[in-house]
């Protein structure tokens, strides 16, 4: 059988294993596989007939004998001659011819010096074909009989054969894993080729399939590099260079890729700056990334440098302005479809071309490169441009995460990392783990598939998950917790102890499940990969909002993935009118400044929220007093608990009331829906305040006015609700929603004054 790459057993022992329920080194010392049937060239040994003390050599087929034997042995026992055959032609052969075919390791098994297998394979060419060929005939053109993982070169000339070999010795040190039945079906139509050199080759697969191709293109480049090297050609020297043959490592495994096909590096018109990017490729062996942004970054610059006269082909005459012309070009540089990068991409494509230009100036290979072109950190930068939209468009909208929830039961059921390790229902109960813990907590994925074996910890019934931030190297962190979170976590804690995984993952919660892993614990791509297979397995998702016929719209699963769930976690948090720094704790978060973005709102869904809300404004005694949305916009930012229209107090931004915030009985007070869990928050303080002024023995007159603004508010939200209660529920659900808009905007204001706040002359004194 065959163990494909990553895997430690074949499907069969994996299945066998798993049945068994032994660790994984006791099945792989004591299991021994069952065969159902012999291979067509296997001996199970030699033939039993013994006479005189001689035994017979060739290899038994059936009942112990070899198949001449047995066949003379069927033939007399059907006559009754049985006993004679025995004492007198029963003679053993001392002698095991070998088959026929060339190079075949079987032995002859009958008179016609044919195996068992070139046998079968003769007789039935025979019964199909009117014209019977002899066995001495039909042998010296058959092929061998290889198994799953043999391959062999004896069809094909004896150049090519030899380019073979040594093609496939080097494509070992590229691929992951090599594949003999592409390699040996490659082999079947190369018989009438010359040379891997010919480029033609692709052309003579019958079955284009992009395996296929992919095996015969990784052959043709490892002989045209061996070729090129013999020919005293250097990589260094070629403007077509084939990634396969650098052997080019990926930054985030550490394993070998390689990119598809060659790269033409003829794409960057300048020779000097090809020079440059040829050698920095062949010398510094940059990971695949970076050559690429590498690669597309000059491709840019020589693309802006070709607008001179002389097409930037002269180093030498090469200018200050010239490197500015380049940094223009990066500032607009932009998609396939016209659309521009972002802002940070673009910085980094700036950064990777000067970066190239800094690595040819210290290796020597652009000392005529003018002095003058050079990057000015203060004039060559491309400014950081923060998005106008919402910070939430990553945010997986809360019905979305319930429709999720409801098909937990089907989560890492696919073909997922572990379908080959442990058992369907333990597979399961991991992904859902991780899926809950990302849900829950909001942290990142790689500090969730980290996460430690002991990670829980108990302070006064209150569950506390331990996690480390990697990307701000802080450790030890600690997250309050829900009951159900941790209770999921106990589950799986419970059934990994259960479990024989390898012993470098032992400290981690999701270890890596074979020992073949890189990482001792389970990779984030893995987590996100089965996300992306559930998720689009799981019936029509559908979004918040309807379309212009009424009908329910769709959820793009695209914007399903493991780090959206952190930003899911935020914006409900601040949905839910958590303070911003309780908050920037729960995400450790080092500047307010990023927690903040989560309460900001768009201009486009804030002008709707006022547009929805101005039309239900009340004044002071409880009656409707709509308003534009202008006024409303206005007044929105004035006061805590409702709208202030008094001109003095606007234009001090809130913070200048004439009667210090009485709102309830001030005249210019107007309040909308949105200030309803404000103002029953404030009732509740002013009932607290006169309990304690009771207590106090405090004057009348202050637990009398504590109790009539209590009354005034509360007539406010009675009326409020009353209102509300009037609506249609469709209009009442908009209300809600443009509600949870507005106060989720005010958590976020930093309470700036408005821009109508009178400057103050500074005291000439």
């Amino acid at each position: 059988m065959i163990v494909r790459a990553q895997e430690t057993f074949c499907t069969y022992c994996s299945d066998q294993r798993r049945k068994s329920g032994l660790p994984r080194e006791e099945f792989a010392a004591t299991f021994t596989p069952a065969r159902s049937r012999s291979l067509p060239l296997t001996v199970v040994g030699p033939c039993t007939l013994t006479r005189d003390g001689v035994r017979c050599v060739r290899p038994q087929v059936s009942g112990g004998l070899c198949a001449a034997h047995h066949g003379s042995w069927k033939y007399h026992r059907s006559r009754g001659t049985l006993e004679r055959w025995l004492r007198s032609r029963a003679t053993p052969f001392t002698e095991n011819p070998d088959c026929m075919v060339t190079h075949c390791s079987g032995w002859a098994m009958n008179s016609s010096g044919l195996c068992n297998y070139h046998w079968r394979a003769w007789r039935a060419e025979c019964r199909s074909s009117t014209d019977s060929m002899p066995a001495a005939q039909w042998a010296p053109h058959q092929p061998l009989y290889l198994l799953a993982h043999q391959f062999h070169l004896a069809p094909l000339p004896q150049l090519l054969r030899w380019e073979v070999l040594y093609a496939v010795q080097q494509m070992d040190q590229w691929v992951r894993a090599l594949e003999p039945h592409w390699i040996r079906g490659v082999i079947s139509h190369l018989t009438t080729a010359d040379t891997l050199l010919d480029a033609t080759n692709t052309a003579r697969l019958t079955k284009p399939h992009q395996s296929a191709v992919r095996t015969l293109e990784n052959l043709q480049s490892a002989a045209r590099a061996g070729y090129s090297e013999f020919s005293g050609i250097t990589l260094i020297d070629q403007d077509v260079i084939d990634l396969r043959v650098l052997g080019l490592r990926h930054g985030a495994s550490g394993k070998r890729r390689h990119l598809p096909g060659r790269v033409d590096l003829r794409t960057v018109r300048q020779p000097w700056l090809r020079q440059a990017l040829r050698h920095w490729v062949t010398t510094a062996r940059p990971t695949t990334e970076d050559f690429k942004r590498t690669f597309h970054a000059t491709t840019i610059a020589s693309t802006a440098l070709a607008q001179r006269a002389d097409a930037g082909e002269d180093p030498v005459a090469l200018t200050f302005a010239d490197a500015t012309l380049a940094v223009d070009a990066f500032r607009a540089a932009g998609k396939r479809d016209g659309t521009p990068y972002s802002s940070s991409f673009r910085r980094s494509l700036l950064g990777m071309f000067f970066q190239l230009i800094a690595y040819g100036r210290r290796c020597g290979t652009l000392d005529d490169l003018a002095g003058t072109f050079t990057r000015v950190p203060v004039e060559h930068v491309i400014s950081v441009e923060e998005p106008n939209e919402d910070f939430i468009g990553k945010a997986i909208p809360e019905s979305v995460i319930r429709q999720l929830d409801a098909h937990l039961d089907t989560l890492g059921t696919g073909n997922t990392y572990g379908c080959r390790d442990i058992a369907p229902d333990a597979r399961h109960l991991l992904y859902r783990t991780m899926y809950i813990v990302l849900r829950d907590t909001g942290r990142r994925p790689l500090e969730i598939v980290s996460l430690a074996r002991d990670c829980l910890e108990t302070h006064n019934g209150q569950p506390t998950l331990i996690w480390d931030n990697h990307k701000r190297k802080r450790h030890r962190r600690r997250l309050p917790i829900t009951t159900s979170t941790a209770d999921a976590i106990r589950t799986w804690q419970a059934r990994r102890d259960q479990l024989h995984l390898p012993a470098k993952g032992d400290r981690y919660l999701f270890p890596s499940l074979t020992p073949l892993s890189d990482a001792p614990h389970i990779s984030s791509t893995y987590l996100s990969d089965a996300l992306r297979l559930w998720a689009d397995a799981l019936p029509p998702l559908h979004a918040e909002g309807t379309d212009s016929k009424g009908q329910r719209l769709l959820f793009d699963r695209s914007l399903i993935y493991p780090y959206a769930f952190r930003h899911s976690y935020a914006q409900r948090h601040a949905d839910a009118g958590t303070p911003v720094d309780v908050l920037r704790e729960l995400m450790d978060h080092k500047s307010i400044a990023m927690t903040q973005r989560y309460y900001t709102v768009s201009l486009k869904r804030k002008s709707e929220a006022v547009a929805k809300l101005s039309a239900h404004v009340l004044d002071q005694h409880g009656h409707l007093s709509p308003s534009s949305s202008t006024a409303y916009e206005m007044r929105s930012v004035a006061v805590p608990y409702g709208g202030c229209t008094e001109p003095s107090n606007v234009k001090a931004g809130g913070q200048a009331c004439p009667i210090r915030f009485q709102c309830a009985g001030c005249g210019f007070y107007r309040p909308d829906p949105s200030y309803l869990p404000a103002i029953e928050h404030h009732i509740n303080e002013l009932r607290a305040d006169r309990e304690t002024a009771l207590a106090m023995g405090a004057a009348e007159f202050v637990t009398t006015a504590l109790t009539a603004q209590i009354t005034a508010y509360q007539r406010v939200i009675d009326r409020m609700n009353t209102h509300l209660a009037s609506l249609p529920a469709s209009e009442r659900a908009q209300i809600e929603e443009a509600s949870t808009v507005l106060r989720k905007a005010r958590a976020g204001d930093n309470h700036t004054l408005l821009p109508l706040t009178t400057a103050r002359p500074k005291d000439p004194r």
